[in-house]
């Protein structure tokens, strides 16, 4: 269950804000370690000048909403947290739609402050009490690389030292005070932890704007609690001051963050908007990072993710204490904000083909080198303008679910993310299909067909030139190409377009044999109604012929015979994203099967019975069989030309387009697609 606001909250209303001032309540306190004493030299030596000793002390502020803080900092009611230097625009929250999304609310929050994690690696999801951190927090990193650190966590709200008992049960926390709602109680206990130099990272938590906030929403009263924690901040600073004065060797790392937002009426609803997650994160030293602070709440969260983030606290702690994790075991999603800078805005996604991982990111500024990670191993090394890699040497046994933890480094400075692939193991390009291949056009360089080299595509407006891809940009790796169709929404008399290629029908369909077409197609799937291949008038769909066109983000399979069509048939196609489309027509045994294998939708099939009728009429208008276009060459410039507001926007693509005197099994058809294999192999 969610832990309850202290009855503190309630009362300061009545107070004015005094009980925020009272002494400290709830919870006892863990005895400090002792401090080391330092050996007495001799009288006659001369005193070694100290060696630099990094401290940290992290200070956070629950329940702070960005537009409300900026109305105090325009009002000088923030001082201390200006004062610091450096306020960065931050998140929290983890990414809207992924994995490590998660609530913005103490517990998740905290968990993610205090490991550098988002939820799908520290599995905290709410304030319950009873949960337990699964990523490692900057305690126990911190004494993994020196056990002598002191460490201690101080907190007003009391979930935080509950979450955090399995570090204190371990020795990882040497001091966990439950200040049970009393700022003040923080200040004092915080101040003496500072001033008294046993501890090496000191983690302080105030929670009155969020107390006050829950009772009276974002009032007077509000901004007043968010002036009063300034002031209790300011109390640190003075303690730090004094500390500072009497050990000047200790170069002490100052980091105040808010922790999450509040909802519209001021409650910690942690609803995944705005208002719950912007933050600022201010440090008393440069950052790596320098976006000026919005001056308004963002509308959108999305465009913060260019930001800092709750998970570069931690990191950025350990790179100051020198305690931060080698690159093989790296598991935070955050990076240092002082330093060098990592990579920002690492994503990973599975890949068109599901076979691999597909990372992408952002460099605020170039490095010498990228090296990428996978579970602590390197798969690569880039050069520092690289802003993705498509990682595919993983090959799992079998299809599947799997997760890899990634670890960018840029210049040797690491950020990590968890990535699943969902993995659909490659099938084999079937030897079968070479036989009864009668053409193989490649549309790469060339309208010609491979095969005869007698037949080619030509334009159906006349002069009309190919265009071509780039390089890479075709359905096979490599630097492979294909046609590049455009589209009709140039001049009345379509000068800009390439109005559509043509062979003769003959070299396709037949109404005596077996047959079958196939070719790799991509779309932007904003067209609807339109021929991507036909042989017949596309004016209705009962005229006789044959003809694959799209809507929308469907491919419709369609036979009509003068007069009626064999029921129009629907296959998904994914934006943007080459897919293989074919239809096999056993003429004898008066069959048509339609494919579409797309790497979203995979294998999809439909099949219809044929008819005499339908037979007869499979060679269409007898003009030519047509790639973006119908069979007469006029149904893009007749749509354009018959109502001007007609621009039929959008691209076809078009790849390796092949014949078969034969009807391709569905395998077949399957071994083509999945395998995202040129036919060129199979033919000489």
């Amino acid at each position: 269950m969610k832990t309850p606001r202290s009855r503190i909250a309630r009362a300061a209303l009545h107070t004015s804000l005094l009980l925020l001032l009272t002494a400290c309540g709830g919870g006892g306190s863990d005895p400090a370690p002792a401090a080391t004493p330092s050996p007495t030299s001799p009288a006659t030596s001369i005193p070694a000048t100290p060696a630099t000793q990094s401290k940290a002390l992290v200070i956070g502020i629950d329940g702070v909403q960005y537009a409300a803080l900026q109305q105090a900092m325009a009002a000088a009611r923030m001082p201390s947290l200006q004062g610091l230097g450096t306020v960065l625009p931050a998140y929290t929250g983890g990414i809207m739609g992924k994995p490590t999304q998660q609530q913005a609310t103490d517990g998740p929050s905290w968990a993610t402050l205090l490991t550098g994690a988002w939820a799908d690696r520290h599995e905290i999801r709410s304030n319950y009490e009873g949960q337990a951190f699964q990523a490692d927090t900057v305690f126990k990193l911190l004494k993994q690389r020196n056990a002598g650190a002191g460490t201690a966590a101080i907190a007003s709200w009391r979930g935080l030292p509950l979450l955090l008992r399995a570090d204190k049960a371990a020795g990882y926390l040497d001091l966990a005070k439950d200040c049970d709602g009393s700022d003040s109680c923080v200040s004092s206990e915080a101040g003496a932890a500072i001033e008294g130099g046993s501890y090496d990272l000191i983690v302080a938590d105030y929670q009155g704007p969020a107390q006050v906030a829950d009772v009276a929403g974002y009032g007077t009263d509000y901004q007043n609690a968010l002036a009063e924690v300034d002031r209790q901040v300011a109390l640190l600073k003075a303690s730090l001051a004094k500390r500072r004065a009497a050990h000047p060797n200790e170069d002490w790392l100052v980091i105040v963050t808010t922790t999450h937002g509040l909802g519209a009426t001021g409650v910690a609803d942690g609803i995944p908007v705005p208002s719950n997650l912007a933050t600022v994160i201010a440090l008393d030293r440069p950052a790596n990072l320098s976006p000026a602070l919005p001056a308004d709440l963002p509308t959108d969260i999305a465009p913060w993710y260019a930001y800092a983030a709750a998970t570069d606290v931690t990191p950025t702690v350990l790179a100051h204490l020198s305690a931060r994790p080698a690159a093989t075991s790296y598991a935070m999603d955050g990076s240092p904000l002082i330093g060098a800078a990592a990579v920002r805005q690492l994503t990973a996604t599975t890949n068109a083909k599901q076979s691999g991982i597909q990372l992408s990111w952002t460099v605020p500024a170039t490095p010498a080198a990228i090296t990428v990670l996978r579970d602590g191993v390197a798969v690569a090394t880039l050069p520092g303008n690289a802003l993705a890699f498509e990682d595919t040497t993983m090959a799992p046994a079998a299809s599947g679910y799997f997760t890899y933890d990634y670890t960018v480094l840029a210049d040797q400075v690491p950020v990590s993310l968890r990535a699943t692939l969902n993995y659909v193991k490659p099938v084999s390009l079937l030897a079968s299909v070479a036989n009864g291949i009668t053409h193989l056009f490649t549309l790469k360089t060339t309208l010609v067909d491979r095969i005869g080299g007698t037949q080619a595509f030509t334009p159906w407006v006349s002069g009309a030139a190919p265009a071509y891809t780039a390089a890479g940009d075709g359905p096979f790796a490599g630097t492979d190409t294909a046609l590049a169709s455009t589209s009709y929404a140039g001049p009345t008399v379509c000068s800009a377009c390439d109005g559509g290629y043509r062979i003769p029908t003959s070299q396709v369909t037949s109404t005596s044999a077996p047959f079958t077409f196939g070719f790799w197609f991509r779309s932007d799937a904003t067209r609807s109604g339109m021929p991507i291949v036909s042989n017949k008038d596309w004016g209705s769909g009962n005229n006789a012929g044959i003809a694959v066109g799209q809507y929308g983000s469907a491919i419709r399979f369609n036979i009509g015979r003068g007069g009626a069509r064999l029921g129009d048939k629907d296959l998904s196609f994914s934006a943007n994203t080459w897919v293989y489309v074919a239809m096999a027509v056993d003429v004898p045994a008066l069959k048509v099967t339609y494919h579409a294998y797309d790497p979203v939708y995979g294998m999809q099939s439909s099949s219809a019975v044929l008819t005499s009728a339908f037979v007869a009429a499979l060679d269409g208008l007898g003009s030519g069989f047509s790639l973006n276009e119908d069979g007469d060459g006029g149904y893009g410039p007749n749509y354009r030309n018959g109502d001007a507001s007609n621009t039929i926007g959008g691209r076809f693509d078009f790849g390796e387009f092949s014949t078969w005197n034969r009807a391709l099994t569905s395998a077949e058809v399957e071994s083509i697609g999945r395998s995202g294999t040129s036919l060129t192999t199979l033919v000489p």
